[in-house]
């Protein structure tokens, strides 16, 4: 009898351990925040030469993720330039792809009279990441913005891809790192006699959702925010962000004039092909 209470006590537990285990798996588990998990099937590629960034050609963009980046300063500049605009385009699309994807979910819970348990759970992250307690407020918040803005801030503040940062830890631009415990690099710079860290990044897709949650949540950049609900023309939108550089007006000349020599424009109607969506 003792032997049998036993076997039956551990298959209990054991039941437990794997319905634990199959809920972990399955991204059923509470620990599992439903906005981590990627709704775009992502290409995962490494660069060892300028061949292999793919050519874009198509307004239908299959979402090449690089997890790593090389210099191009070897290439003439008409090159030098569209391999940039290739190399970062997918990441880009891919990371506003999958916010206004998470906000129109946000939307559909705003509408809402009593959210469920699971509703908690994938609302709750979100306010706590976007740093609101509303729901109103966070909408806007995840409201994106032309893709040609981030494409010219890319180009200015890694340098056309040539800035350490961007070399060695696929940081696009320049974000600082205020936690040990996160993967960075050390600048060679002080300020106010402080050490100076910035971020690392696995790949460009995840530099440039930082970007995103920095300008979302910042609130020197709340014009911004309030710009871009007001209008989608990136050459109106990008007035706002003088306080982006000390350089001020001279910063948003210098992407307007990026914005238009390069015809970045035409990225703005890109879109992730639909072949890579996942089933949802």
């Amino acid at each position: 009898m003792k032997k049998s209470a036993f076997f039956y006590c551990y298959l209990k537990h054991f039941k437990i351990l794997f319905i634990s285990f199959l809920l972990t798996i399955f991204g059923l588990s509470s620990q599992v925040s439903a906005q981590d998990i990627s709704p775009i099937l992502t290409v995962k590629k490494k660069i060892y030469s300028a061949n292999d960034i793919v050519n874009i050609k198509d307004s239908l963009v299959v979402p090449y993720v690089y997890t790593n980046v090389i210099s191009l300063n070897h290439l003439p500049v008409p090159e030098k330039k569209q391999k940039f605009f290739d190399m970062l385009l997918p990441s880009v699309l891919v990371a506003k792809t999958h916010l206004d994807l998470t906000r129109k979910q946000v939307q559909k819970l705003a509408e809402k009279q009593v959210l469920t348990p699971s509703d908690s759970a994938f609302l709750r992250p979100l306010l706590r990441k976007y740093k609101t307690n509303n729901i109103h407020d966070l909408i806007k918040r995840l409201q994106t913005f032309p893709v040609s803005i981030t494409l010219a801030q890319a180009a200015i503040e890694s340098g056309w891809g040539s800035s350490r940062f961007f070399l060695q830890g696929n940081n696009i631009f320049g974000m600082w790192s205020f936690n040990p415990a996160e993967s960075r690099m050390a600048a060679s710079s002080h300020r106010n006699g402080t050490k100076i860290y910035l971020q690392k990044f696995s790949d460009l897709q995840k530099s440039i959702a930082a970007y995103y949650v920095m300008l979302d949540t910042r609130q020197i950049f709340a014009p911004f925010r309030a710009m871009r609900t007001k209008t989608d023309n990136p050459l109106v939108i990008i007035d706002s962000l003088k306080k982006y550089s000390e350089r001020g007006n001279a910063y948003v000349n210098d992407l307007a004039q990026l914005i238009r020599v390069n015809h970045l424009q035409r990225y703005d109607s890109y879109k992730i092909a639909p072949g890579y969506f996942k089933n949802r």
